[in-house]
């Protein structure tokens, strides 16, 4: 089964649902807002982006510091430059879709 595309998902939903494409675009537009506001700065930094199966977690990535590296491919010595710390966000899946996965 090929990759469904954001208009194909919401095709689907709205017709299994019965809404028009255009409420289900809705749906997933105000989903997306209050995601973004849920892991923003101010929010508290945890979202169920489909409860009961994905969980998003804003995490922070630790700050590297500058220094010498091997690369594992070329095995020569390089300088890495040095990087701050960041948020990224995290999706974590649930036990019911781990067990529908495998």
């Amino acid at each position: 089964m090929a990759k469904m595309t954001k208009s194909q998902i919401v095709a689907h939903v709205a017709e299994k649902t019965g809404l028009s494409r255009r409420q289900v675009a809705s749906v997933f537009q105000t989903v997306a807002d209050l995601a973004i506001k849920e892991l923003g700065k101010k929010g508290p930094g945890e979202f169920a982006i489909l409860p009961g199966y994905v969980k998003a977690k804003v995490r922070t990535r630790a700050a590297v510091p500058a220094g010498k590296w091997i690369n594992p491919f070329t095995k020569k010595e390089e300088i890495r430059k040095a990087r701050p710390a960041k948020r990224v966000v995290r999706l974590t899946a649930n036990k019911a879709l781990k067990d529908a996965i495998s």
